[in-house]
């Protein structure tokens, strides 16, 4: 499965203390898969028994019955079906693209940006920059957030053939943002603070973009703004209690790169400039845990080990396993509220359309 790439820099870490390694360019955009959504068979709906289900032949029956009745989105799940070879369909990107180019020839918004995708990069055709590039233009004027993702990177990298245009860059990344793509806001925040590809270096508007996210917890912002205080960067003063507490926070969030950025605070600051070695591998093993997992960390690791009495090891692996054991089921009863919540929505719909 392909995914949007972005343009952050590995500087969302504590660079200094970790030796993260430089920012990397984009690469490919989102496969076809990214946009428009795989709808279930009926009788799988949130994972609730109905009392009509379907076998995967008749499921592919009734979308046909759908199309020939009107139903053009159903053109982007046949597309996606041919795609990712489910319901009994062997994988062809040939049927993929021909289901896509219909949906587009239907002015479905995501059959244009599939399409695109299938040119730029040869799925089932031979590349064809210019399709691909007047597809995702298509799809970006029918208000598809994904096209102003894939364009900002086209006109950041001068992909496909464009020139390079920070300006043009820059819109659409604000347009995507403004769509709800956080990944836009973090790629545009990370481009005003470093100055990266031709867009002006302007640290007043980055830390503003990190900060609007942090204000809507997005992880990932928070962690960026732990690492930027830890140094002092971007004109902003070293603030090592304002540090902590935002790798805290990003870490509650079970987001792993700032559990390693705590770790690292506790091994080399701790508070009161007093290290905590015991908290430092703490938060060393959780990192693993939550997606850190690489040689990097586990050289981390070994280190703390090797300096650290029996007791003090026993107690961070057991501190560390609660962590996640309390954190795995917070998430799991979240997720039965919200289930519960869904539900309780849906029959009170119902019971008002009666």
């Amino acid at each position: 499965m392909r995914h949007l790439s972005t343009t952050l820099a590995a500087a969302l870490a504590v660079a200094a203390l970790l030796a993260l390694a430089p920012a990397a360019d984009a690469q490919d955009a989102a496969s076809p898969s990214a946009v428009g959504q795989l709808a279930p068979p009926p009788g799988e709906e949130d994972g609730q028994p109905q009392v009509r289900t379907l076998t995967p032949e008749q499921y592919m029956a009734e979308l046909l019955l759908q199309i020939e009745q009107g139903n053009n989105g159903a053109m982007i799940t046949l597309g996606i079906i041919y795609e990712r070879g489910q319901f009994g369909q062997d994988i062809n990107y040939g049927k993929s693209l021909e289901w896509f180019t219909k949906a587009a020839a239907a002015n479905v918004p995501e059959g244009h940006f599939n399409t695109a995708y299938a040119y730029q990069v040869g799925e089932g055709t031979a590349p064809d920059w210019k399709k691909a590039l007047d597809g995702y233009l298509k799809a970006a004027e029918l208000k598809v957030p994904l096209a102003y993702l894939r364009l900002a990177e086209i006109y950041l990298f001068g992909k496909l053939g464009v020139t390079p245009d920070p300006k043009a860059a820059v819109s659409y990344f604000e347009q995507a943002g403004a769509a709800g793509l956080v990944q836009a806001e973090l790629t545009l925040s990370d481009l005003y603070l470093n100055g990266r590809n031709g867009v002006p270096k302007d640290d007043a508007k980055g830390i503003k973009l990190l900060n609007d996210l942090a204000e809507r917890d997005i992880p990932a912002a928070i962690n960026y703004l732990g690492a930027i205080y830890y140094l002092g960067q971007y004109n902003q003063s070293k603030d090592m209690a304002k540090s902590k507490e935002y790798f805290q926070r990003a870490s509650e969030q079970g987001f792993g790169l700032a559990m390693k950025n705590l770790a690292a605070y506790y091994k080399n600051t701790g508070d009161n400039d007093k290290p905590n070695l015991t908290l430092a591998l703490q938060w060393a093993i959780l990192s693993v845990n939550f997606g850190q997992n690489n040689q990097e960390m586990g050289a981390f690791i070994q280190e703390l080990r090797s300096t650290m009495k029996a007791e003090e090891i026993q107690a961070a692996e057991t501190a560390a396993q609660k962590w996640a054991n309390d954190k795995v089921r917070e998430m799991n009863e979240a997720q039965a509220r919200a289930q519960q919540e869904r539900q309780e929505q849906a029959q009170a719909a119902a019971a008002s359309g009666n």
